[in-house]
């Protein structure tokens, strides 16, 4: 084939394709407006009926089943009304891009192209504006850190009706019985706890590896609204052999017995003048918190990737990345691994380099799409490249290791069979 040839096969093609993608009805349009086109990658989803198509085919499926195997519960599915239920059917389209905005650095975004409001579990994110109240108080030596909410009272919604869609009023009765059964020792229901513990979150953690032997693992939760709870669970507290004690924060219980022989403390703290409920694992650790630009927002680490980021998100999540040199010194405290140990992290290096880079998102809502930006140190076409990749150097670092197993084990038998020719070198 000519060059002439092929190139007007490909104008056919892009002709084509831009052609398909207008048939998408301007749901690409819409899509790209929250998309960087210029990127290196650029991806498209359309799922108009695309769940109505697939659910008639399992209906038919689950027929014909339902005839050949007798002992098959006699349960009339309707999958398209299922998927419907469950949210899937208020998912339009999807897409995504990535730009480097510098050497180094990535700018990845996700678009979820809603039909009106979201339905079903896509209805357990929160999608009310936020600050990234974690990261305004986390130290600067917090590796992963999260704010936003996941309403569980969606979830338990969705369950019930999907129990009554498959099992009629019997179905739905069933998932309610179960949400008022009150938690052993308490007085307080499943339903109760649900709703309590569907306020948001903030989370920080720290976690080091340089001493392989002993992790360095510290954790903050904080629940908002679960602090009214409190009241009714101090009994089941105090019958466990712990008493809450009142300080200038707040009402705090020292439950660090119940971790055992792990590394770590447990507290539990309902703070001053607030309905929050604080879980944490490191009292001194958490004193060091609200430390303004000589906390995480005032690294550079930080600054580069969640700097970025809107002001006002649903969901924001950061976090640190992962020094290869902790894997290294995790890698040469096993025998059989300790040869190979400095290839694997040049390896790890050189192909996930920026996976394990310092990363952050936000969620947020914008008419009828859920975006998703994030900053780090890939693109989302780099998962394409280095899946293939990252297994191929995973059989050969397995490979050497075992080698470098064989070569040991030849050294010491050669060392055996020297010393029983030469019983005079003993």
């Amino acid at each position: 084939m000519n060059p002439y040839t092929f190139k007007k096969l490909s104008a056919a093609a892009a002709l084509f394709g831009s052609t398909s993608i207008a048939f998408a009805g301007g749901s690409f349009q819409e899509a790209a407006e929250h998309l960087d086109l210029d990127g290196d990658f650029v991806g498209f989803m359309d799922f108009d009926g695309d769940g109505q198509a697939i659910g008639e085919k399992l209906n038919v499926i689950y027929q014909d089943m339902a005839q050949v195997i007798p002992d098959m519960p006699p349960i009339p599915l309707d999958f398209p009304a299922v998927f419907e239920t469950l949210g899937f059917g208020s998912v339009r389209s999807m897409g995504a891009s990535s730009s480097q905005i510098e050497s180094g650095l990535y700018r990845n975004r996700s678009v979820t192209l809603l039909e009106g409001n979201p339905a079903g579990l896509f209805k357990m994110y929160g999608l009310n504006p936020i600050g990234f109240r974690a990261a305004e108080i986390a130290p600067a030596d917090a590796t992963s850190v999260f704010s936003g909410q996941i309403d569980l009272n969606e979830l338990v919604n969705t369950a019930k009706a999907l129990a009554s869609r498959v099992m009629g009023p019997m179905g739905e009765g069933m998932v309610m019985q179960g949400l008022l059964q009150p938690i052993p020792g308490t007085d307080v229901t499943a339903q109760e706890a649900v709703a309590a513990l569907s306020g948001g979150m903030d989370l920080i953690v720290h976690q080091s590896m340089e001493n392989p032997k002993a992790p360095d693992i510290k954790v903050w939760v904080s629940l908002k609204g679960a602090g009214v709870l409190l009241p009714r669970l101090e009994p089941l507290i105090k019958e466990m052999g712990f008493q809450f004690v009142d300080t200038k924060s707040g009402r705090v219980a020292d439950l660090s017995a119940l971790m055992q022989d792990a590394p770590i403390d447990l507290f539990v703290e309902a703070p001053a003048g607030t309905d929050d409920l604080l879980i944490y694992t490191d009292k001194e650790w958490v004193s060091t918190f609200g430390a303004g630009k000589s906390g995480l927002t005032g690294t550079d680490a930080y600054k580069k990737v969640a700097g970025r980021l809107p002001k006002d998100a649903a969901m924001y999540a950061y976090s640190s990345g992962f020094d290869t040199k902790q894997l290294e010194g995790i890698l040469s405290q096993n025998p059989d691994t300790a040869a190979v140990a400095p290839m694997i992290v040049k390896a790890v290096d050189s192909l996930f380099g920026g996976f394990i880079s310092p990363s952050a998102s936000a969620t947020y809502r914008s008419g009828d799409a859920l975006i998703t930006e994030g900053y780090g140190g890939f693109s989302y076409k780099s998962l394409v490249v280095a899946l293939p990749a990252g297994i191929g150097a995973g059989i050969g670092a397995g490979i050497a290791a075992e080698q470098s197993k064989k070569a040991n084990a030849w050294q010491g038998h050669e060392g055996q069979d020297h010393g029983s020719d030469h019983p005079a070198a003993e």
